[in-house]
């Protein structure tokens, strides 16, 4: 069954190609999922209002009533080795690319939450953090934006984390960073395109940016159709793939991008650690990691 989109901030059309037609994947009733006619993406359609989409996020990610509850606690426990594993990863990638001129490496986390991934940015910072030697030369100077004033305030009241309750496009033009992050980001954002635009202007030249969003060609979402976790999420405004991802970062402007298979990041151990790398190597993962970067000074635009 076929959808076309009225175009309106409920039924928006296709925010890589502009695309109003699509094919119904999912039809959940009060929304369903639609494959774009024109270049492949997923997406929801229609989306909760702004309002219904704010009721949700404090139901479900961000609230005093959850941090009251320990949940916040439960999901820093939980989730360590994953955000230690980006932290440990954005700085790999930083030390071969020779970012920050020999001194710290300036990283915005987009998207910041509660803050878990920039508390491993300062842990691997610190004189018994980093590398096997137990030091690091290029420590991460990491801070945050988040739209959630509550989430904020637990990370810089709880975590001690230089974090700023603001959106993107109110971000000074003036600031730039050698590294921009969002973890878990581009899917929940109204104009994933405009975003990748801004990070981009935000970045130092030579730049880079980790884009981790989940995957519509995950393996369990063709065991699972219509209730793969990613689907159920009213939050979950975009559904990527390899090829759509990696188009929406090339046409933002960014070059050299490419996807980070990489060991490791959960709680897996033994042959199940090796069935998740397999799975991100043939791209089946629950998640994408892309790499993207800016030219370099040295390099003229193209």
């Amino acid at each position: 069954m076929d959808f076309t989109a009225t175009g309106t901030a409920a039924e928006p059309l296709c925010p890589l190609c502009n695309t109003a037609a699509g094919r119904v994947c999912c039809d959940y009733g009060t929304t369903k999922i639609i494959r774009c006619h024109g270049c492949g993406l997923w997406r929801a359609c229609p989306r909760l209002s702004p309002p219904e989409l704010a009721a949700y996020y404090e139901q479900h990610y961000y609230s005093d009533e959850l941090q009251q509850a320990g949940q916040y606690d439960t999901w820093r426990r939980r989730h360590a080795d994953v955000w230690r594993t980006n932290a440990r990863l954005v700085l790999r990638e930083a030390r071969r690319r020779g970012l920050g001129h020999g001194g710290a490496v300036t990283v915005l986390d987009v998207g910041c939450g509660h803050g878990f991934f920039l508390e491993e940015c300062g842990a691997l910072s610190l004189p018994t953090g980093g590398d096997a030697r137990g030091t690091t030369s290029v420590p991460l100077v990491a801070r945050g934006i988040d739209t959630s004033p509550q989430a904020v305030k637990y990370a810089a009241e709880e975590l001690k984390l230089d974090v700023r309750a603001m959106p993107l496009d109110e971000l000074p033009a003036a600031e730039r960073y050698d590294v921009i992050t969002l973890w878990g980001v581009l899917e929940h954002v109204p104009q994933p395109l405009r975003t990748m635009e801004q990070v981009r202007a935000h970045l130092n030249p030579g730049g880079m940016t980790w884009v981790m969003t989940p995957n519509t060609n995950a393996l369990e979402r063709f065991l699972k159709g219509a209730q793969y976790f990613n689907f159920l999420n009213r939050s979950h405004l975009t559904h990527f793939h390899r090829g759509t991802l990696r188009a929406l970062l090339l046409r933002a402007g960014f070059t050299n991008v490419r996807r980070c298979i990489h060991w490791g990041g959960g709680s897996r151990r033994g042959p199940a650690a090796l069935a998740q790398y397999a799975a991100r190597w043939l791209c089946l993962g629950t998640e994408l990691r892309f790499i993207a970067e800016t030219e370099s000074a040295s390099v003229a635009p193209r």
